[in-house]
């Protein structure tokens, strides 16, 4: 007597032989997986320098009208030729970017966007006051320092300014300030 024919549609795998496969495929992935993490390793760390910063109020009016002054509190020094400074005066409709720096003087070749600064040596103090390639720092207790041109945009009580300060080298933003004007 013979048994049953098993044709090729009839055939199986066995419990083990599917764990084998399931473990093989499994190993398989973190093998890969883990190449991938290895080939970009270099950009993992790369998340820019970590600071804190704290800014003092706008004043609208007076002797420091319209400046935006941002201190470096703690963290990473950063030099201040890797740093783009954006300003956005949405209470205008405004915005610019200031990224030649440090110069010892703002002209129009600084900055990009609207025209929202006071150019020349007055609108510009602190590191970023620096002759360019002088190698300036901003690290703790240093300022960024510029002035919001009062014949372009004249700032009232109330409103905001918002600034941010990016790393230019890893494209971050490694400080954002929401300050507020005041008389």
């Amino acid at each position: 007597m013979r048994g049953p024919t098993l044709r090729a549609a009839d055939r199986a795998i066995s419990t083990e032989g599917m764990a084998a496969i399931g473990f093989g495929l499994t190993v398989l992935m973190i093998a890969v997986t883990g190449g991938l993490l290895m080939q970009t390793s270099g950009f993992l760390s790369d998340g820019g320098p970590i600071l804190s910063t704290n800014a003092d109020p706008v004043q609208a009016d007076g002797e420091n009208a319209q400046w935006l002054r941002i201190r470096h509190e703690s963290g990473d020094t950063v030099a201040v030729s890797d740093l783009d400074l954006v300003v956005e005066l949405p209470d205008h409709d405004k915005r610019a970017r200031l990224h030649g720096l440090p110069t010892e003087r703002l002209t129009q070749d600084d900055y990009t966007g609207n025209h929202v600064f006071t150019r020349g040596r007055g609108g510009i103090d602190g590191v970023v006051a620096a002759r360019n390639g002088s190698g300036a720092q901003f690290d703790a207790g240093a300022e960024i320092a510029v002035r919001i041109e009062e014949r372009r945009v004249d700032l009232r009580p109330g409103q905001t300014v918002e600034v941010e300060i990016r790393h230019t080298e890893s494209e971050t933003v490694v400080s954002r300030e929401r300050i507020t004007v005041t008389d």
